[in-house]
């Protein structure tokens, strides 16, 4: 804890900087899908479909740690708020 504690900033920017290449991807994602539909190629549909799952396998692993974050905080203020009940 003492860890996260010193270097909370770099990891919200490692955080930020995820978030936005997941989002990068996601958008790369909806331009594949569409050219997918236009391509008759088996080879070249083959690659595509294999550059959807890896971006739709890291935009997921983004997505994971996020809401493990959000719950993580909320576990965690939620803790602090009932030993300040308790206390009184």
């Amino acid at each position: 804890m003492d860890l996260l504690k010193k270097y909370w900033i770099f990891l919200l920017i490692a955080l930020i900087g995820a978030n936005y290449v997941g989002f990068y991807l996601l958008w790369e994602s909806v331009g594949i899908s569409d050219a997918l539909e236009h391509v008759e190629s088996e080879a070249v549909i083959r690659e595509l479909k294999q550059k959807d799952f890896l971006y739709t396998l890291f935009v997921d692993a983004v997505m994971i740690l996020d809401f493990s974050l959000i719950l993580s905080l909320l576990f965690m203020g939620g803790s602090k708020i009932v030993q300040l009940v308790i206390k009184k």
